[in-house]
């Protein structure tokens, strides 16, 4: 493993023609968390030996903060435990998890017990902890996404109707639904509340398709959250839902359902 005087560098990996870098800490944010091995076992005999001129600078901002969540790179990405820059591996990784944690909630969950935001705060922490070290945690740091009509900010006092996002969560947990019409409804608002409120600093989407995924389960609908693309302008309408208008999510999460029940 090179060391250079660019602190963090610890190896990189080609991928085609681009590379991968990943980067040791002080320690700082990773005293209990190590790469997992089977990223660490990739690495190739070129990493052996690398000129100073192939080595990139630390890629962190505000790598001083207190404030872990602020920690990113000038493209967004999140300081992690997998020690990467690369977005595509660590949303492969972020896949992974999610699909575990699916696994394990179909296998064990009992679906005749309500739940409310504390949960979903459980399954995040879940999916997200061997990645990020704010898994679980709220956000904590202004976001902004997008650009154009797509373009939204989500400022730190929209967590503060979590209690009336708590109540809305315990509501559809509890309700037994058999109406199409009515459950897609509620299960809109909530899409477009949760991800309004934005309570996590990454993979709020994730769970709101979890939490929709377990409601549609606990009542007795096929579960449609992994089949929610963009190209069902599913950003469109989670916006729409920001104005408090369900109707157009209500009309994809209801068309998805019947796809799958009609064959």
């Amino acid at each position: 493993m090179t060391k250079t005087k660019y602190l963090l560098y610890a190896f990189k990996l080609k991928k085609a023609k681009t590379y991968q870098y990943w980067y040791e800490s002080d320690r700082k944010y990773f005293s209990e968390k190590k790469p997992p091995l089977s990223i660490l076992n990739t690495k190739t005999d070129e990493c052996s030996f690398i000129d100073d001129k192939d080595i990139t600078k630390n890629p962190w901002n505000n790598w001083d903060s207190k404030n872990i969540q602020t920690i990113t790179t000038s493209k967004g990405v999140c300081i992690n435990y997998l020690k990467s820059t690369n977005q595509d591996l660590i949303q492969k990784k972020e896949d992974l998890k999610l699909l575990e944690v699916y696994d394990y909630l179909v296998d064990n969950l009992d679906i005749s017990k309500s739940f409310n935001f504390n949960t979903i705060k459980k399954w995040h922490k879940a999916i997200f902890e061997t990645i990020y070290p704010f898994a679980g945690d709220l956000r904590t740091v202004e976001m902004s996404k997008g650009g154009g009509d797509e373009a939204w900010c989500w400022r730190l006092e929209f967590l503060e109707a979590i209690p009336q996002l708590d109540e809305l969560i315990v509501k559809i947990s509890k309700t037994n639904y058999d109406d199409i019409d009515i459950i897609t409804l509620d299960l809109a608002q909530f899409i477009s509340e949760f991800l309004f409120m934005h309570p996590f600093r990454e993979g709020n989407g994730r769970l709101s398709r979890l939490v929709c995924d377990i409601i549609l389960a606990k009542n007795g609908f096929p579960m449609i959250g992994l089949n929610l693309k963009n190209g069902d302008n599913y950003i469109q309408k989670i916006h729409q839902g920001y104005n408090c208008d369900y109707e157009p999510m209500r009309e994809l999460l209801k068309s998805k359902i019947e796809e799958i029940m009609n064959g």
